[in-house]
């Protein structure tokens, strides 16, 4: 089988090519897209776009982005947007079992530290 991935509408797909040429979309996850990273530093950020393939934030009292890896080298997957995996801010609105369920989050400076700009107390 063949399986190549692609964003459709947010989510992350895969599409199966078993013998015969029958393909099939399979959706593999629905997680949050992260719209936009401020955090130039970080090896997963590319122009303004995160590349790692879930992120997770938290750990109150800051919803910090616990990805955030200030290095020179070049992380993630260069043709996928990064997703929120875990969220463990449990206090914010957008927070239903430790899943973030925001459509989409901004990732950004705030007091020099990298936050989840989406963040919002309950």
């Amino acid at each position: 089988m063949f399986w190549p991935r692609g964003v459709w509408r947010g989510r992350l797909w895969s599409v199966a090519v078993v013998p015969g040429g029958i393909a099939v979309n399979l959706p593999l996850m629905n997680m949050p897209l992260v719209n936009s990273c401020e955090a130039h530093a970080c090896a997963y950020n590319t122009d303004h776009s995160c590349h790692a393939l879930a992120i997770t934030v938290g750990n109150e009292p800051r919803a910090h982005c616990d990805t955030f890896f200030g290095d020179d080298s070049s992380g993630g997957d260069p043709v996928q947007t990064g997703h929120v995996g875990a969220c463990k801010m449990s206090d914010c609105e957008h927070n239903v079992h430790l899943e973030c369920q925001a459509p989409g989050i901004n990732v950004g400076y705030v007091e020099n530290q990298v936050d989840c700009l989406t963040y919002a107390p309950a």
